[in-house]
């Protein structure tokens, strides 16, 4: 087995205060050996703990298999991703400008099923003051930090708010980060993804589906759902948790992202930038080892208009 060596981050990972331990199920510690063994043979892998071990197998849903490419997959992109996952200050300019023109909040309550719900939104909406590669790299940031702060939980739902968009965001896109996020989410990100919720649609969804859906899968695109008003997500949750914007009791969004923009930029200031250790070395990858997990950078340029019907 590997041994942590004195350059690992000396915050703690992937969940800076620990896993619970009501979060440990001991019935896991066949599947931690099996997987321990495997990395052990993974020399271009970083160091891992028992707990990146214990979330990646509960996102698998314990198939050890899945868990390998996924861990594999991970560490890879992020080594790969430069541009996403390196330099993760939250105090650099250019993130700052992206929260303060956004809210990214995690509700109090959870859904019935237990699901943590995550929304996101624009507060600012002139198109020119949003630069869609800083964006990602915030929202990306934010998820990290929450996952960490919540240990393993049975599932998440996404909600988008669309309100007053417009094409000109649209145009701010660039489908190589499109394509990258989607893989990312889809292939790496260790969690439970229940729902993605789409509330406000604009008239030009046809558009922003027709940028998504080549990159998605068909379980994504079966969790996705379309919304106009806040009103039709009664189905799949209690109105009643959302923040006091949408007619819930949830506090207002204001205070909800102000408290998780002070814990970005204050209590998770050094984790974030000491995760950036954990990276595949590319001259220890076992020359057996069968190809590389994806081929992320085949779009060159960007999406920068739309032919208008």
């Amino acid at each position: 087995m590997k041994d942590i060596p004195e350059t690992a981050p000396k915050c703690r990972q992937p969940f800076k205060n620990g896993l619970p331990e009501s979060d440990i199920d001991s019935g896991r510690a066949e599947l931690i050996y099996q997987l321990k063994t495997w990395h052990s043979s993974q020399t271009h892998l970083p160091p891992l703990t028992d707990e990146h071990f214990h979330l990646f197998l509960h996102s698998c849903y314990d198939s050890v298999e899945k868990t390998k490419k996924t861990i594999e997959a991970y560490f890879t992109f992020r080594t790969e991703s430069k541009d996403l996952f390196s330099n993760r200050d939250s105090l650099n300019p250019e993130i700052q400008d992206f929260l303060n023109i956004s809210n990214m909040v995690q509700l109090t309550r959870n859904t019935p099923e237990g699901y943590k719900v995550l929304i996101y939104r624009l507060t600012d909406m002139d198109p020119l003051k949003l630069f869609f590669l800083p964006s990602i790299k915030a929202f990306l940031m934010f998820n990290d930090m929450v996952l960490s702060d919540n240990g393993l939980k049975p599932g998440y739902v996404v909600i988008f708010d669309m309100k007053d968009h417009t094409l000109g965001h649209l145009a701010r896109i660039t489908l190589p980060l499109i394509r990258k996020l989607m893989y990312y989410i889809q292939e790496c990100h260790p969690v439970r993804l229940k729902g993605v919720h789409i509330i406000n649609s604009v008239p030009f969804m046809d558009k922003v589906l027709m940028l998504l859906k080549p990159f998605m899968k068909s379980e994504m695109i079966k969790m996705l759902h379309i919304h106009g008003p806040v009103e039709s997500l009664e189905p799949f949750l209690p109105l009643e948790m959302l923040p006091e914007e949408y007619g819930g009791k949830a506090g207002s969004m204001i205070q909800l992202n102000d408290k998780h923009r002070k814990q970005l930029e204050t209590d998770f200031s050094s984790w974030l930038k000491e995760e950036e250790q954990l990276r595949v070395d590319e001259s220890r990858r076992p020359t057996d080892q069968a190809p590389k997990p994806h081929d992320m950078f085949g779009i060159d340029g960007s999406f920068r208009r739309l032919d208008i019907d």
